[in-house]
């Protein structure tokens, strides 16, 4: 079996705060709050503006215009439903295209949501 180059650049990646089995243990809320990303491997300054579909203590569901690569650690700011901005560093797990031409992004929080970061945001 011979692997391509994308096959290098496209790793699992899994969070020491959650067992290899586990992968989506938490329940998922339904939202549609606004977010913005940014990459952490760049120094540049460009953010990129999200739809948050669902969110998890222990992942986040977002729909954007770039398709960040899974591996790839992002400093996410979710405005909450009562207008505040929480900021959470996440890591992308998996990426789908989207037929509108969107993309959307599987990603687990670098750190676990307490209950109560939970209820702040949703």
């Amino acid at each position: 079996m011979s692997l391509s180059t994308a096959d290098a650049l496209v790793q699992k990646v899994r969070n020491p705060y959650f067992n290899q089995g586990d992968r989506r243990f938490a329940d998922r809320q339904m939202v549609a709050l606004e977010a913005t990303t940014q990459p952490m491997e760049t120094n540049e300054s460009v953010t990129w503006g999200a739809v948050v579909q669902d969110i998890s203590s222990t992942g986040i569901g977002l729909t954007l215009c770039y398709p960040f690569r899974a591996g790839t650690y992002l400093a996410v700011d979710i405005k909450t439903v009562h207008g505040d901005v929480r900021s959470a560093l996440v890591c992308v797990v998996h990426v789908d295209d989207q037929r509108d031409g969107m993309w959307r992004l599987g990603c687990e929080f670098v750190k676990p949501l307490s209950e109560s970061e939970m209820d702040v945001i949703i």
